[in-house]
């Protein structure tokens, strides 16, 4: 991959100004930033048990969200954002995609709050259906553990965060999804397993595994049989990120 920008070069030179005093005074408080491409973002603080400039470096610099093939603006209506944080990734999505729609998923209710507040400083909450709820292949009620961006489903018997589990499918029944983002700390192995994925004919996904080589290995795997070919961003032995793309079927003749 090519070298990340600095992502204090991708703001405004009044927040460049602002980021400077932010980090300077030690960044003890939330900063209002701006992107030079309009984007608003709210940045925590790190005391708050949040990761948000690593988020937001993530992904306004490294970029891992820039498709890394050919992607027209006007092919992409529907984004599905499952593990939506603060929001970082809808404005990413909404901004690069100007006439899309949004359906975004996260459970914690701090940065379920947090990306509410994002979408709303950008006038974005009105292409947005946003839940406040967990990511899964059933409804139900779930245990999510409080450790901020890295936060993960729990036993149920467990002390943590008590949260409603979506079933995805049912939520996008007869909607056609152009693109899905999927990082949900491990959640995305009861997804990518339940047979009704094979019917989303989602044509680009970019998730972010979680475990081990193991589970790198079968998702690579499942992606393969569910007719994706892969591409991975990085590999960190614990997790990495790849984007798949739905092959096209062959023309008869």
């Amino acid at each position: 991959m090519n070298q990340p920008a600095s992502f204090a070069r991708m703001l405004t030179p009044i927040s460049i100004l602002r980021y400077a005093w932010w980090r300077r005074r030690g960044r003890g408080f939330t900063v209002q930033l701006q992107l030079r491409n309009g984007v608003r973002l709210f940045v925590r603080p790190r005391a708050a048990g949040n990761n948000d400039l690593g988020v937001a470096y993530e992904i306004f610099a490294h970029q891992y969200y820039a498709c890394p093939r050919p992607l027209p603006a006007d092919a992409i209506r529907l984004v599905v954002d499952l593990g939506a944080n603060v929001g970082f990734s809808c404005l990413y999505w909404l901004s690069s995609f100007p006439q899309s729609g949004l359906v975004a998923v996260e459970p914690h209710p701090t940065h379920h709050a947090q990306c509410r507040l994002n979408l709303a400083a950008n006038d974005m909450l009105g292409r947005v259906q946003l839940h406040q709820a967990a990511a899964g292949a059933a409804p139900g009620r779930m245990t999510l553990s409080d450790a901020g961006t890295s936060s993960t489903i729990m036993q149920d018997d467990a002390d943590g965060i008590p949260v409603e589990m979506l079933d995805v499918f049912a939520l996008l029944a007869g909607r056609q999804v152009d693109l899905m983002k999927l990082d949900i700390e491990g959640g995305e192995y009861a997804i990518l397993e339940d047979p009704r994925f094979a019917a989303l004919h989602v044509p680009y996904l970019v998730m972010e595994w979680h475990g081990g080589p193991a589970e790198r290995g079968w998702c690579l795997s499942r992606l393969d049989a569910l007719d994706y070919e892969t591409l991975e961003l990085f590999d960190n032995g614990s997790h990495g990120m790849l984007w798949a793309f739905r092959r096209k079927p062959a023309l008869a003749g």
